[in-house]
């Protein structure tokens, strides 16, 4: 599995966001290094899970993983399981000191392994609060000891491993970059973690190798349709279907999902920049594969997202193509979701469906005349 335990990009321009999800359930790697008889073991097992399956919007700066722990809605999750999220943010933030305290006992020549592993894994602890938090402090603190693991996890003594936390520092300089929208952020990620990609066997690693390759696809989404270029959209496109190669839905459904999602809004994107309806009618269909496989009811935010994204493209192919009942359709489906968020804390999320069925019900009224 994946070494780090930070959420995934499920792309949302349907709503205009940067939304994350936890899914991959591989958090339990931090545990490799600590004594299984600490109470901390256990401790610390218990907040990675109780993080599983949690979703969220990267937003710079809330104030803290405790209170991004709090806030958390009834949309998604219930109150009880917010409460012992809430006291499992406090073990991670109390694991920081625990690691830094090992750090300082292990001799580099003695164990230079374990001591490697401990700066990775204060990366991915730092990372993580850091990503839900939206610290720059932390992701960068996450960084530099993403850095100070390198300095002993070289490509030619431990290459997997070197592949391992180059993807991970690739992940934090990519949310550093969404944070500060710094597009040569964004290409340091890109970089990072092409080169990781190159030390993750696919056949030894497939579900590392997998997610590197689908961040490599959104990282590019992301610089294309910032510098509004067709040709990385292309790349885009070309990395993710590389992607499915290896994450199928009978094998992993949600990671399959995550990966078609964004395929289908790359699609989108690169439609859009190039008015090219071919690529705007390929996606409609992709995004009910995803509806399917999710469904709205077990995922009701991821799957009001991807709804989202379905009726923005939709909202986009009537517009090239002068298809009032699309439009007509793509209003209705926005004033759906704007209810949903009716009432819950997802304020941004309903103001942007507002916002899209008002371009949306605009689009009719054009063609109507």
């Amino acid at each position: 599995m994946p070494h780090h335990i930070y959420a995934e990009s499920l792309l949302a321009p349907g709503l205009k966001s940067s939304f994350l999800w936890r899914y991959q359930n591989d958090g339990r790697d931090l545990l490799n290094i600590i004594d299984p008889e600490s109470p901390v073991y256990g401790a610390l097992g218990q907040a990675i899970d109780r993080f599983e399956f949690t979703v969220f919007e990267l937003e710079l700066n809330k104030p803290s993983l405790i209170e991004w722990a709090n806030s958390q809605t009834t949309l998604q999750d219930t109150a009880d399981i917010r409460e012992l999220r809430l006291g499992g943010a406090h073990v991670f933030q109390q694991s920081i000191e625990l690691l830094q305290g090992m750090q300082m006992m292990i001799d580099r020549e003695e164990a230079p392994d374990r001591l490697s592993a401990i700066h990775h894994n204060i990366g991915d602890v730092m990372g993580f609060i850091g990503q839900r938090s939206g610290s720059v402090h932390f992701l960068e603190q996450a960084a530099l000891s993403y850095e100070q693991a390198l300095e002993i996890r070289t490509q030619e003594s431990m290459p997997l491993e070197w592949g391992q936390t180059t993807y991970n520092f690739g992940l934090v300089m990519q949310a550093i970059g969404l944070l500060e929208d710094d597009t040569q952020m964004l290409k340091t990620a890109l970089d990072s973690i092409k080169q990781a990609v190159n030390f993750l066997p696919r056949a030894e690693v497939p579900e590392d190798w997998a997610a590197a390759m689908n961040s490599v696809g959104i990282l590019l989404y992301q610089l294309g349709t910032h510098r509004r270029g067709a040709r990385t959209l292309e790349q885009a496109v070309v990395a993710l279907r590389n992607t499915l190669s290896e994450r199928t839905s009978e094998k992993n459904p949600i990671a399959w999902a995550i990966t078609q999602n964004n395929l289908a809004a790359t699609m989108q994107a690169l439609g859009e920049h190039e008015e090219d309806i071919g690529s705007l009618e390929a996606s409609l269909p992709m995004y009910d594969a995803v509806l399917k496989v999710l469904g709205s009811d077990k995922y009701p935010l991821v799957g009001s997202m991807v709804e989202a994204n379905k009726a923005s493209a939709m909202s986009a192919l009537a517009g090239e193509s002068d298809f009032l009942d699309m439009a007509e359709a793509a209003v209705v489906e926005f004033n759906k979701i704007d209810q949903l968020f009716d009432g819950t804390d997802y304020v941004s999320y309903q103001t942007n469906a507002q916002e899209r069925s008002q371009q949306a019900q605009e689009l009719v009224a054009s063609l109507q005349v």
